[in-house]
């Protein structure tokens, strides 16, 4: 082994003075890029110096020498050497790394490498490692079976349990069936299945494919992680003195789980209009975290350090990440109007239909027997239609589904739907609604 990540692999041969192949594999892969390669000879001098000496340097008894080393080198029990394809802005992969940080594991053991090492997340060679395309993902020595896995969760208490022992803070592999291990575990599972799964809110341009579209709209996800820290609390111990970590003196998988996300709250929240990382109401977390950022765990800095300088980059002009996202870079600035008033109850209207999203009246000019208006309750940019995006997704299909509603109760069986998009075709009140016309008959092309 070479400068802690740069390998050895070497292919035996007649030596006729020399090895027959010699390769540098550097973050454990091959000119293949197998993802978790050959398990190099873990030798001192006798293989890694023949590889540098030339074949007029090695001859006669010297040869037999050097070939007789590395033989009995190659029969030597070779420690366990694994590749964790992860970048510093992965929180999911910032749990590992802390587990990894804490117990001072050296990159002899645990290689940390980029997906680009594999041609990038959406390569065969990676999806070899992660069919999910997603990071982390860990790929064993091959003396561990060349196993691979793609969730953060099974890695981090996979190199829990391998490292547990080793001098360093953290408990990392309670005993199952016991309080701890309990206590533990509710926090991780808060974390994977109500925080990280949404997470996506604070960050992805678009909710098509992400956990956080099942809410419908952003503002209502974000809403939903935030509910979530307050469920987190109700989780840690009521007792200030049990130490600095959630659950006592060492961190544990919950911290590790939890700390790099809530960095990425830290770091987002405050994009969107309204919103700000705050919690002053939520004391036992508020202790935790300001324990966390102090500096006095340097594993909690290291890690923070890391996310937040990637997260820096997320905000440069070539890439600026929330300039096209819904309540961050793109606000609804447009000035207030009389549906305003209507939904504040400012002023009256003959209300036909209403639910949590939506509000239907009479039109106080109608064309028709019948002529009501649908109207998103939170314009959310949706002064005109044009500015409907993916984000909108949801409201609009909401709004579709009522109308068949509001026609019925208003006993139409056949009528037009009309949205005017622009003062030029006779938009005069700029939030987004629907005209639903009928009672007579209406001639087409409509003038």
């Amino acid at each position: 082994r070479l400068l802690g990540t740069v390998r050895l692999a070497f292919t035996a041969a007649p030596w006729h003075g020399a090895p027959s192949r010699v390769a540098f594999v550097t973050s454990g892969l091959g000119a293949n890029r197998r993802p978790h390669g050959t398990t190099p000879s873990r030798g001192g001098r006798g293989l890694a110096a023949a590889a540098m000496e030339t074949p007029s340097m090695i001859g006669g008894a010297a040869a037999a020498d050097s070939a007789a080393a590395c033989a009995e080198e190659e029969e030597e029990p070779l420690a366990p050497r694994h590749t964790l394809y992860d970048m510093p802005v992965s929180n999911n992969g910032a749990r590992v790394r802390m587990i990894l940080y804490y117990k001072a594991v050296p990159a002899s053991e645990v290689t940390i490498a980029p997906p680009m090492a594999l041609g990038g997340l959406k390569t065969e060679e990676y999806k070899a490692v992660n069919p999910q395309a997603k990071m982390p993902a860990l790929a064993t020595s091959t003396q561990e079976g060349g196993l691979c896995c793609g969730e953060s969760d099974t890695i981090a208490r996979y190199v829990g349990g391998l490292y547990d022992g080793r001098e360093g803070p953290g408990r990392f592999a309670p005993t199952p069936g016991t309080l701890e291990a309990l206590r533990a575990d509710r926090i991780t599972r808060l974390h994977d299945v109500y925080l990280a799964a949404i997470q996506g809110c604070l960050y992805k341009a678009s909710p098509r494919g992400q956990g956080f579209a099942m809410f419908g709209t952003r503002d209502a996800a974000l809403d939903a992680f935030v509910a979530q820290l307050a469920n987190l609390e109700s989780l840690l111990d009521d007792d200030d003195s049990i130490g600095s970590y959630m659950l006592g003196e060492q961190p544990t998988h919950a911290d590790v789980a939890v700390f790099p996300t809530l960095v990425f709250a830290e770091f987002m929240l405050p994009k969107f209009q309204g919103r700000s990382f705050d919690l002053s109401g939520l004391p036992k977390l508020q202790r935790w975290w300001d324990y966390m950022v102090s500096g006095a765990d340097p594993v909690a800095t290291r890690v923070r350090d890391e996310i937040r300088a990637e997260l820096a980059k997320w905000e440069s002009p070539s890439r600026d990440r929330w300039g096209s996202i819904l309540g961050a870079g793109v606000v609804d600035d447009a000035p207030a109007t009389i549906f305003d008033k209507i939904l504040s109850g400012d002023i009256p209207a003959d209300v036909v239909y209403e639910d949590d999203d939506c509000l239907a009246f009479k039109d106080i000019n109608p064309v028709a027997p019948v002529h009501v208006l649908l109207i998103p309750k939170k314009r959310m940019g949706l002064t005109q239609l044009r500015f409907a995006q993916d984000d909108h997704v949801a409201v609009l299909g909401h709004l579709m589904t009522k109308v068949g509603v509001v026609a019925k109760e208003a006993g139409l069986d056949a009528y037009r739907l009309v949205v005017n998009d622009g003062a030029e075709v006779g938009q005069s009140v700029f939030h987004l609604h629907l005209h639903i016309i009928g009672g007579r008959p209406l001639a087409w092309p409509p003038g």
